[in-house]
């Protein structure tokens, strides 16, 4: 059997020729999506919804599979652990523990508590059974599966978001009251960051200021509030998403600016607002994401649509990269997005969750030479 070609290629080939596939309504009529997230082997992805429910869906069958409630604690930020049968999430009332649930027979498999005010931040490291949450009680705590007590725990100003790099071995975490990014070592995460990325951008926001609104206790800032942060697969960017007209993409070895991905109909507007919730919190999971080659990312666009930038061969015009395209989907718009780490597929969801493929025809745009 041949080789299957490089992931890169086929993104390069198919990126602007993706269409609503299959749409889903699941939940509450009222309701809307605040997180999705895809299994490690691609075949199913979770929705979390404020109608305190989950959402599961088979990605290969294309169909939905099952429904779970968490009516009690509420549910937040669902992801999957290293098996497709298992999640871990937030809850959003009666306390702040991290929940370990079996979607086989939705059982809790672990509390994890300690957290004393609500997560805003979970990720799995994709290398092993830990994973990292960060809270509005000003801590990053470390965790594994395993057990139900964290095992590693960092006092931070006000920790927004964290991300793994693909290693596994480094982590993340930015500080919107900070405006700063900190680099640390999982071996050695007591010690100081070993590099640490201020990110005021003065002279573009006051020029470009976020004209959004803030949750009452937030202070107004011109940056707009910060709502993702991932590693590129090749470890060499790291996006920083945002509430606003622009995200940013930096060097995660330099801490430079690479450029900042401008949208013009901005942010897709939730039933919350366009802000930020409590403590600079997003409302949901990110409105933005790389796809798995790393040279392209995917992020909402107003009310009807995703933006598609080629950051890999884009040129930015005074730090500024506009969308090589922009895929319309009327019916709704993008306030969750998620790339599926094996097929070509992503998700988009706010009232709905839609699943976008590539159709078979030839872009040209997308195969003709640039840069």
């Amino acid at each position: 059997m041949p080789a299957a070609p490089p992931p890169s290629l086929k993104v390069a080939e198919t990126i602007t020729r993706y269409r609503p596939s299959k749409t889903f309504q699941d939940t509450q009529p009222t309701a809307e999506i605040t997180s999705l997230d895809f299994d490690d082997s691609g075949e199913f992805c979770i929705a979390a919804s404020d109608d305190e429910t989950l959402q599961l869906y088979d990605c290969k069958l294309g169909k939905h599979s099952k429904q779970l409630f968490s009516k009690k604690y509420g549910v937040h930020l669902a992801k999957f652990t290293h098996t497709p049968t298992t999640v871990i999430y937030a809850s959003t009332k009666e306390n702040d523990t991290i929940r370990y649930l079996s979607l086989h027979d939705n059982s809790y498999r672990r509390y994890f508590i300690g957290h004393t005010a609500k997560v805003n931040c979970l990720e799995v490291c994709p290398t092993s059974d830990q994973f990292i949450s960060t809270s509005l009680d000003n801590t990053l705590k470390l965790w594994d599966l395993n057990s139900q007590h964290f095992h590693g725990q960092l006092s931070l100003t006000a920790p927004l978001l964290a991300a793994f790099d693909p290693s596994g071995i480094i982590f993340a975490v930015a500080s919107h009251q900070t405006s700063t990014i900190l680099l640390y070592d999982l071996r050695h995460y007591d010690k100081q960051p070993f590099a640490t990325f201020p990110l005021p951008d003065t002279k573009f926001l006051a020029q470009h200021p976020y004209q959004g609104h803030s949750h009452h206790s937030q202070p107004y800032s011109p940056m707009p509030p910060w709502s993702k942060l991932e590693f590129a697969n090749d470890g060499k960017n790291l996006l920083l998403g945002t509430l606003g007209s622009h995200h940013y993409v930096i060097d995660s070895f330099k801490g430079s600016l690479v450029t900042r991905l401008v949208r013009d109909r901005g942010p897709t507007i939730t039933k919350h607002g366009s802000g930020a919730g409590v403590g600079g919190a997003a409302m949901t999971s990110g409105d933005v994401c790389w796809a798995p080659d790393g040279r392209y990312v995917i992020g909402g666009s107003g009310e009807k649509g995703v933006c598609v930038w080629d950051v890999g061969r884009g040129e930015p015009v005074e730090g500024c990269l506009r969308p090589m395209k922009e895929l319309e989907y009327p019916k709704d718009g993008a306030s969750c997005v998620a790339f599926n780490p094996r097929n070509s597929l992503f998700a988009t969801a706010r009232k709905e969750v839609v699943f976008w493929l590539p159709d078979s025809g030839v872009d040209p745009a997308a195969s003709s030479p640039r840069g």
